[in-house]
Formats: C-alpha cells, sequence, structure tokens
C-alpha cells in the first residue's frame, strides 16, 4: 500500500495498456484526423517522377612503368565502404551539377530554373543553379553490393531519366578528370625533373668537350697509340745507336786497310784484287825479266796506279763512314729528343685521362638518369592516356512509368504512425497530468484512502433498460450488475460501521466533495436494495439546501423531520414508505434555514430513536465541500463513503474533502466510484472489479 501511495509501485504490461485504452476515442479521433491531412495533403501534392542510373565501382588497377597493371592490393570491407560512400559524396557534388548543367537541356529545364530562384532571385547564379540541380539528385548504395545508383526527380518523366543520365555521365567525367588532374600533377613533377636532368646532362658534355679541348684530347685517351709510338720512337732510337756506333767503328777504322761491317767495299775489293793481280804479274816479271824490263816497270806502274786509287777509295770510304756516323748522332740525338717529348706526352695523356674519365662519368651518370627519367615520363604519358574513372555506368535511367511521390499508402501510413504518435502522447500527458479518478489504483495511489466499490451507470450495466431513473432501476433490474453494486457498497458499509460501539441499527452516511456526483441516486438505492432484501432501513434526507432525496421520492411532502426536531410533528407523521419497503425521512420547504441541526441534542436522540427501531440507518448527506452540515454530523455516524465521479471530480477536491472530514475525526470508510461506464471499463480499468465485466455478466440478469 504504501508504495502505490509512493506511486512507485510498478505495472504490468496489461495495466499500461488498460490506462491507454481510457484514452481511445481521442486517439482514434487524433488518427483519423492525421490520417484525413494526409490524404488531402498528399491529394494536394504535385505528382515526381524518379529516375536512377545504376553504376559499379570497380577501381581500376594502377600501372607500373612498364605499361603493365600493377599487382593487385587488397581492401577490407571497411576501406571498400568508405571509399563507395566518398563515391556517393561526389555524385552529389557541386563540381559534378556544374558539370551537369553544362547540357543546355538540364540547364533550360523549368523545375531547376525555378528552384535556382529560391537561392538567387535573377536565378542566373551558377552557384544556385547547381543547388537546385543538386536538390532533385540523390544517390544511395544498393545493400552491402558495389553497386550505387544516382537519380533524379522531377515532375515531368523523361525530363527525371535524361538528368539522372546526365548526372550520373557528369559524375564519371568529373571522377575521370580528378584521376587524370592527379596523374597530370604526376607528370608535370616527372617533366620538371627531366628538364632539370637534360640540363646537368648538358652541362657534364659541356664539361668533358672543354676539357678536351683545354688538354688537345681528340681522341680517346686510354686508346694504345701512344703506348706504340712510345715503344717505336724506342726501337728506332736503339737501332739509331746502334748505327752511330758502327759508323762511329767504321769512321775510326777508316785509315785501316781492313774495313768492314755496314760499308760497300765492292770497288775497294775490286781495286785490291786488281792490284793483287797486278802484284803477281809484277813478281811473275820481276823473277823472270828482272827490274829493269820494260814490262816490269808497266807492270810496276800498274800497281801503283791501282795503289792510287785504292787510296782515294779509302779516303772516299772514310769520308762517307764520318758522314753517317755524325748522321746517325744526330738521329739517335732526335730519337731520344723524340722518346722524351712522348714520354712526356704520355705522362700528360695518362693525368688527362684519369680527369677526363671522371668528367665522362658525371656525363655519363647524367645520360643514365635523364633517359630512365625520360622513359618514365613517356610511360606516365601513355598511362594518362589509359585513365579510366573507378564506377562504370551499369545500367542508364529509364524513363518512370508511374510518379514516385507522392504514395497514398505510404502517405497514409504515415499519417497512421504520427497520428498514433500523437495520441499516445496526448494519452499520456492526459494520463500523466490526469485530475481525476479512474481506477482502483487512481484512489490508492491519489488518495491514500480504501477503495470501495464501482457504481455504474444505468445505460452501461443495463442492456434494455426498462426505466431511465437510475433510483428506480434497482426495484425493475433488481438481478443486474447495476443493482448489484448497490448491495455490494451497502453489504461494505454496514460492515464497516459493525466497528463502532453504538447499540442498535448502523448509522451510514453517503457523501460527496460537490454536488451532482450521484451521491442522492446512491443513497436511495442503497436503501431500497437493502428494503428489497428484508432489511429495516430509513433514509434519512439530510441535504438542507437542495432536499434532493425528497425531491425524488415525495415532493409534494410538506413536513419533514426538522419539524420533528421542532416538536411540530412526530416521527410516524414524517415517514413516508417507500415502495420497497424502506421509510423515508423526508425535508420540508424551507429547511435550509434550519440552524445548528445537526450538534443538537434533539437530533442525536432522534438517530438513537432510530437506531432501536431500525437495522441501517441511512443518511444522505451535503456535498463536504459546499456545506460544514457533513463534518457536523460525523460524530453520529458509524460509517461514511464519499463519492466520486468517474473521471469527472477533480483529486484536488476529493483531497480537500478527505482532509476537512479528518479534521472532525470523520470515519471514512473509503472512496467509492460513480456513474462509471462498465463496457469502458471493461477495456480501461485494469484492476478493478468491472475490468472483468465480460467474465462476470453471465451472473446478472439485465432485461
Amino acid at each position: 500500500m504504501n508504495q502505490e501511495q509512493d506511486g512507485s509501485a510498478t505495472q504490468d504490461l496489461a495495466g499500461i495498456v488498460s490506462r491507454f485504452r481510457r484514452h481511445l476515442p481521442i486517439g482514434f479521433a487524433i488518427i483519423v484526423l492525421m490520417m484525413v491531412l494526409a490524404y488531402g495533403a498528399t491529394k494536394m501534392m504535385t505528382p515526381k517522377y524518379s529516375a536512377s542510373a545504376q553504376l559499379s565501382y570497380s577501381p581500376q588497377q594502377a600501372l607500373s612503368r612498364d605499361g603493365q597493371p600493377a599487382p593487385p592490393t587488397q581492401t577490407t570491407d571497411a576501406a571498400r565502404d568508405a571509399a563507395i560512400e566518398s563515391q556517393l559524396q561526389i555524385a552529389t557534388s557541386l563540381p559534378v551539377a556544374i558539370r551537369a548543367l553544362q547540357d543546355p537541356e538540364v540547364a533550360k529545364n523549368p523545375t531547376i530554373l525555378a528552384r535556382a530562384k529560391a537561392f538567387d532571385p535573377s536565378g542566373k547564379s551558377s552557384d544556385a543553379m547547381a543547388a537546385a540541380l543538386l536538390s532533385g539528385v540523390s544517390a544511395a548504395r544498393v545493400g552491402t553490393t558495389a553497386l550505387f545508383s544516382i537519380g533524379y526527380s522531377d515532375g515531368d518523366p523523361l525530363a527525371a531519366a535524361r538528368i539522372a543520365n546526365v548526372v550520373a555521365g557528369a559524375y564519371l567525367a568529373v571522377q575521370a578528370q580528378q584521376k587524370l588532374g592527379q596523374g597530370s600533377a604526376t607528370s608535370n613533377q616527372l617533366k620538371g625533373q627531366v628538364e632539370k636532368l637534360r640540363q646537368q646532362a648538358l652541362e657534364a658534355d659541356a664539361a668533358v668537350a672543354a676539357y678536351r679541348l683545354k688538354h688537345n684530347i681528340l681522341t680517346d685517351p686510354n686508346a694504345t697509340l701512344p703506348d706504340n709510338e712510345l715503344s717505336n720512337i724506342g726501337v728506332q732510337l736503339s737501332d739509331a745507336r746502334g748505327a752511330a756506333a758502327q759508323a762511329e767503328t767504321r769512321s775510326a777504322a777508316s785509315g785501316s786497310t781492313v774495313i768492314s761491317g755496314g760499308v760497300d767495299t765492292t770497288a775497294l775489293s775490286t781495286l785490291r784484287e786488281q792490284r793483287a793481280e797486278a802484284s803477281r804479274d809484277l813478281a811473275g816479271l820481276t823473277s823472270r825479266y828482272g827490274d829493269r824490263n820494260p814490262q816490269v816497270i808497266d807492270a810496276r806502274q800498274k800497281v801503283a796506279d791501282l795503289d792510287t786509287a785504292i787510296g782515294r777509295e779509302m779516303a772516299s770510304m772514310s769520308r762517307s763512314a764520318r758522314a753517317e756516323s755524325a748522321a746517325a748522332a744526330a738521329r739517335s740525338a732526335s730519337l731520344q729528343a723524340s722518346l722524351a717529348q712522348a714520354q712526356s706526352k704520355l705522362a700528360g695523356a695518362v693525368n688527362a685521362s684519369v680527369q677526363l674519365a671522371e668528367l665522362q662519368r658525371r656525363a655519363d651518370n647524367a645520360h643514365t638518369l635523364y633517359t630512365n627519367l625520360l622513359t618514365a615520363s613517356g610511360q606516365q604519358n601513355a598511362n594518362s592516356a589509359l585513365i579510366q574513372p573507378d564506377a562504370q555506368m551499369v545500367t542508364p535511367a529509364v524513363v518512370p512509368l508511374a510518379p514516385t511521390s507522392p504514395r497514398m499508402l505510404i502517405n497514409l501510413l504515415v499519417g497512421f504512425v504520427a497520428g498514433l504518435a500523437i495520441a499516445v502522447a496526448v494519452a499520456y500527458l492526459r494520463e500523466r497530468w490526469s485530475q481525476t479518478i479512474n481506477t482502483i489504483d487512481d484512489v490508492q495511489r491519489l488518495l491514500g484512502v480504501e477503495f470501495l466499490t464501482t457504481i455504474p451507470t444505468l445505460q452501461s450495466s443495463i442492456d434494455k433498460p426498462k426505466t431511465r431513473d437510475p433510483a428506480e432501476a434497482v426495484i425493475l433490474h433488481p438481478l443486474s450488475s447495476y443493482a448489484e453494486a448497490f448491495r455490494s457498497l451497502a453489504q461494505t458499509l454496514i460492515f464497516d460501521a459493525r466497528k463502532a460501539e453504538a447499540e442498535g441499527g448502523r448509522v451510514i452516511g453517503v457523501g460527496s466533495a460537490l454536488p451532482r456526483e450521484g451521491k442522492t441516486t446512491t443513497t436511495i438505492s442503497i436503501a431500497r436494495v437493502l428494503a428489497m432484501a428484508a432489511t429495516k432501513v430509513v433514509l434519512i434526507d439530510s441535504d438542507l439546501r437542495r432536499r434532493s432525496v425528497t425531491e425524488t421520492l415525495a415532493p409534494e411532502t410538506q413536513k419533514g423531520w426538522i419539524d420533528v426536531l421542532n416538536g411540530t410533528a412526530t416521527l410516524s407523521e414524517v415517514m413516508i414508505e417507500d415502495q420497497t419497503g424502506a421509510i423515508i425521512l423526508p425535508l420540508a420547504p424551507g429547511s435550509e434555514r434550519a440552524q445548528r441541526v445537526f450538534d443538537s441534542g434533539k437530533f442525536e436522540e432522534m438517530l438513537a430513536h432510530l437506531r432501536e427501531h431500525f437495522e441501517v440507518v441511512v443518511i444522505d448527506t451535503a456535498p463536504v465541500l459546499a456545506l460544514v452540515d457533513t463534518r457536523a454530523m460525523m460524530p453520529h455516524l458509524d460509517s461514511f463513503v464519499l463519492l466520486a465521479h468517474w473521471r469527472t471530480t477533480p483529486v484536488k477536491a476529493i483531497r480537500a474533502a478527505l482532509h476537512q472530514l479528518d479534521t472532525v475525526g470523520a470515519a471514512v470508510a473509503g472512496v467509492a466510484m460513480t456513474m462509471v461506464n462498465l463496457k469502458t471499463q471493461a477495456q480501461s480499468g485494469y484492476g478493478d472489479a468491472s475490468y472483468y465485466y465480460s467474465e462476470m455478466k453471465d451472473y446478472y440478469v439485465s432485461s
């Protein structure tokens, strides 16, 4: 109970649903209204047609420097999803829209022109036109595949299909241009490096040429010519030196009769042979004829002539030997000088070849780098010509046959969902800030007192009532759930009244916080069901201002129990017997002027007398908040029930009434709800006995 009073008790799903079912009428009205609005809005909308081109994302493999496809790289699903998402962003980007607007038919589309004026009053701005175009463009991925679509919506189906294809083509063009731009940047960078290396190669070649000219290197310094030349000079020098030595030897021996080696002595030998022959002839003639013989003299003269000739020949040969020796010496000296010069030249050539080789290596390296980079640049240019976008058109957009929006069914569903959401929100707010009593849970949670029973309305508890008078219905339909509710309340109050220490019959009071709570009907019905059950019961009308019981059961009476207290009448004179056997103590006209009636000893004496002669005394009291009479009567009551009009009486009013009763120590048995619609409560009154009305109705007789 404490948890319920604190509002912290949990409630099962059935209870929650039951509480919301109380608001079904207004919720249903909200849903119907929203669906009607959705229907009307749909009818007022301009039909739109959507067409979409389907594309596939398949990145092209990069080309290596030799023009062959590079090995494929492994891509994770997350990376592929991110790449496809980036393509969707590109498809709906400003560059794609600007590219698509280059198509004249797209640029002149009336829908796009009208939308552009919303961004720019002139409607001529390229950005405004692009924004207007993009407002109708959509891009979406097809599931988790590599496919995605680019669509466009327009009032004209032909325009929708054409613009969708134009935008898809613009997307492919922009993507290819972006890739080409990346390749162009690389190509430009390569061109710059190629030009730089070309200049370096030219500078290196110029340095080699300048060095060759400076050092007079016209041939390959590594060739064998200098070595061969040096070797030839050495051989010639050796021969010259040998020839000089022989010439010197011949020159030295030129005065000797024996000359040999390298000198032509043919003439000398002939002369010598002639002299030898002449000497033999002379010797023969001398031995034969003596010295004076003319033949001997002639022979002797011939020998002398031959000796003279030999001398002259030897002198000539000596001069020739000396000249030859001098020439050989000069040639040897010349060859020696040439050898020294060749050796010096060879040493210079060796040093120059080392420097030239270094310069040549630099030039060769520059040429190699230049050639390689030039080849790479050419391949890059060739690759640029082969660049393809990473997406390919799979299916172009076709002309739609039916409008894609507005869709009546979807809009009605949206209206229903929106109405349902609003209805639930309204139900929650009404439930949250509810200021009335709906169920037993409300009584215990909001008021903190016992819940006694539920008093239904006549129409909800009896299918075909024989009367419209609620108080008379308990007589005409004694076995109905309507009559049973009053019997239940009467029995509860009687059991509660037995706790009192007073002797005799039990005095029970029926009251309410405010007027028109069903108090009078409840009081009369309690008295009647008790009387119909053979209980001696008396009903006292104590509502001095309204006299509701009297006006209902005895409107013509002129005397009442106030007159008994005043001594102008007796109880037997004012008692009126009801058709059920219940006794009525009415109020006479003018009773509202009576003062301090309920705290007088005479009223207490009258109640004591009634206790002695009746089993139950039922008192119809005035509204607690309206008059002090009910609080003044509380000490005389054994039990009291406070009635609350179902879903009508404010909780604050009931709390105020209970507080006022508590200040006088009233024995309040609890709160009973009146005028409850059983059929409605059976649907939404989760936890109440009436919630199970459909299961119990067979026990009642409504006819």
